[in-house]
């Protein structure tokens, strides 16, 4: 199985004037040094939390359709589930036919209940272990379009980070007890350890 994100998002996690009130940055001549800092710290505490904040697109492919497909996290639509069937034709499932969960702490996709995924395709000459992808989903993930829908701790660790990562006193004591509690602060987002 891969994901890859398709559509990144389209604004941070936190607002720029947030930021900037936190940083003690007046005017906006840093505005895109600010920016390009932010997303970088977004995206690492993404990949350390296996999580989506701003709302997003993915792809995820898989060789054959299992009990439960597993999503992005927090999955928020599913926007199409294709498959290639048994005879090598692309189609496009109806959206009766599975159902999107979202727990708190992974997103799934399973078959309608009482249905299960229809057959698809395998090449009887590729080796079992190196299936092409037969099953392609499209996902919209994220916790919502504002910053005000991250979650509050991530905000936090956001905002120190980049402070941690601008100030250049705190730059001498990287391993600190600060920066310890700091990467304990979205333990309770964390979809894997």
């Amino acid at each position: 199985m891969t994901m890859v994100r398709t559509i990144a998002p389209t604004v941070l996690a936190v607002d720029l004037a947030l930021i900037k009130k936190n940083m003690v940055i007046d005017g906006d001549y840093m505005d895109d040094i600010v920016k390009g800092w932010a997303r970088g710290v977004i995206a690492q505490l993404e990949h350390d939390i296996g999580q989506c904040l701003m709302e997003q697109t993915w792809r995820v492919t898989l060789p054959a359709f299992t009990s439960m497909v597993r999503l992005p996290h927090p999955a928020i639509s599913v926007n199409s589930v294709k498959y290639i069937d048994a005879d090598g034709i692309e189609k496009t499932m109806v959206t009766n036919d599975y159902r999107l969960e979202v727990e708190a702490y992974r997103s799934i996709l399973r078959p309608a209940r009482g249905a299960g995924w229809p057959a698809t395709y395998v090449d009887a000459f590729a080796d079992p272990e190196d299936q092409p992808p037969a099953v392609f989903v499209e996902v919209k993930c994220g916790y919502g379009t504002t910053p005000d829908a991250t979650p509050e701790t991530a905000q936090l660790f956001i905002l120190a980070k980049l402070v941690e990562q601008f100030d250049p006193i705190t730059r001498l004591e990287r391993n600190t007890v600060q920066s310890d509690y700091l990467n304990g602060l979205v333990d309770d987002l964390r979809t894997y350890a």
